[in-house]
């Protein structure tokens, strides 16, 4: 591969606004790929930051947006009505950007970015390469995979009618019980015809990265790999800060007084998909026969749940999650949908803690179970409890496990296969 490359990876977010593991996924993508020295451009919306800012080796240019956001909970989200003029302005400003930077390629970091990158595409002639990193292509809201490993391949324009009747009722039971029925399902549609439209854009990429089999697996079982000619894995990069040190970690612990207790560690949204109603279940079982245990969560949304053995602490900053990691007896990520590759596993693993999860999606790629975690099925909660109540009262597996987690993630996701893996399809797709 040439040193000259030139990159642009597309995100939604990006530092100082990043709210999931996407974009600390991208960070870390970017900054490896500057050390190797390739040139490297991170276009995002602006929120509010320097429009052009440097940073580890690589450039980010941050362009401004007009009035299609609304904040919800200090978050800026693009608002649901104005997305189509937002994928066709953010496609020629992308265009016009990659231009002005003299980039050779395009790779589009999450869904909300792949319309505009495939107009940029278009416009420019540059190859285009997408990467998987959850289910949001088949719908923002995939109903069809809390109880299932795929989407149905006949999920079309011809089934609307069951997406009224079955899919959008069962959408405002679970997420928005509080809207009125009607607009929830004619948002639940819109959604729906979103999703279409990036379905629709997969024609115009030259190849496609999952970063794990599990959800690439989900992706082919619903046929919407059919028509895409390149497909391959690439791992995410773990974490490249370095574990926090203990006694910074004994400051939080402190603060946050969870001095003397059994730390359970829950870090993501809130919600059904997400598995989170399963874990407040499982607690109040933990909680009866193991003493002093903590169930603390980090994340969005509403817990629904409250007790002395309950901590929720709301959306944190990535260098206090990290430094929460190694404070936990364990982390619990019971995901009801496909995780593609969970960054909260990841990262707990990467601080050699370990994980319970759900037999789903990549999950099964970090987890080894019975050597760095457990492995429950989804949407049980009596298995989940038990599997909590395994690790906590058993002192030498729990050892096991920690010792077996760090070097899992050494072993198996290594950053210099990866950026291997996708520098030989950025060759690939340019040739």
């Amino acid at each position: 591969m040439a040193s000259s490359l030139a990159v642009c990876l597309l995100n939604e977010y990006f530092a100082p606004f990043a709210y999931g593991g996407g974009e600390w996924s991208t960070d870390a993508l970017a900054r490896s790929l500057a050390a190797r020295g390739h040139r490297v451009v991170v276009f995002t919306p602006n929120y509010g930051a320097p429009a052009v800012e440097e940073r580890d080796g690589f450039r980010i240019r941050r362009f401004r947006l007009p009035l299609v956001v609304k904040w919800v909970e200090g978050r800026p989200i693009i608002r649901g009505r104005y997305r189509l003029p937002f994928y066709l302005y953010a496609g020629f400003v992308v265009a016009r950007l990659a231009r002005r930077e003299k980039v050779t390629l395009l790779h589009v970091q999450n869904s909300r970015m792949l319309v505009p990158g495939v107009i940029a595409r278009l416009i420019t002639g540059l190859p285009l390469v997408f990467t998987i990193r959850d289910t949001n292509i088949m719908h923002d809201a995939p109903v069809c995979l809390l109880g299932r490993e795929e989407g149905p391949c006949d999920c079309g324009v011809r089934k609307l009618g069951k997406l009224w009747r079955q899919c959008s009722v069962e959408y405002h039971r679970l997420y928005q019980p509080f809207r009125s029925p009607l607009l929830t399902k004619l948002s639940f549609l819109y959604l729906k015809l979103d999703s279409y439209l990036k379905q629709f854009s997969f024609r115009w990429v030259d190849a496609v990265v999952g970063v794990s089999a599990g959800i690439l697996d989900v992706y082919r079982r619903s046929g919407l790999l059919q028509k895409t000619s390149r497909v391959e894995v690439v791992y995410s990069i773990p974490p490249l800060a370095p574990v926090p040190s203990p006694s910074e970690g004994e400051v939080l612990r402190k603060r946050l007084g969870l001095m003397g207790k059994r730390v359970v560690l829950y870090v993501g949204k809130f919600s059904w998909g997400k598995g989170t109603a399963d874990l407040v279940k499982a607690a109040e079982r933990v909680v009866a026969s193991v003493p002093g245990v903590l169930f603390v969560f980090v994340g969005e949304g509403k817990l629904g749940a409250t007790g002395a053995h309950i901590r929720s602490l709301g959306p944190l900053p990535n260098r206090e999650v990290l430094a929460l990691y190694p404070l936990a007896d364990v982390v619990v990520s019971p995901s009801w949908i496909p995780d593609a590759l969970s960054r909260v596993i990841l990262e707990a693993l990467w601080a050699g803690r370990p994980v319970i999860g759900t037999r789903t999606g990549g999950t099964p790629e970090l987890i080894q179970d019975g050597k760095n975690g457990l492995l429950v099925e989804k949407c049980d909660p009596d298995s989940l409890a038990r599997a909590i109540e395994t690790v906590l009262r058993d002192d030498a597996l729990r050892a096991s496990l920690a010792a077996g987690a760090r070097r899992h993630v050494e072993e198996r996701f290594r950053p210099e296969e990866s950026l291997d893996r996708l520098l030989a399809v950025y060759e690939a797709v340019r040739t």
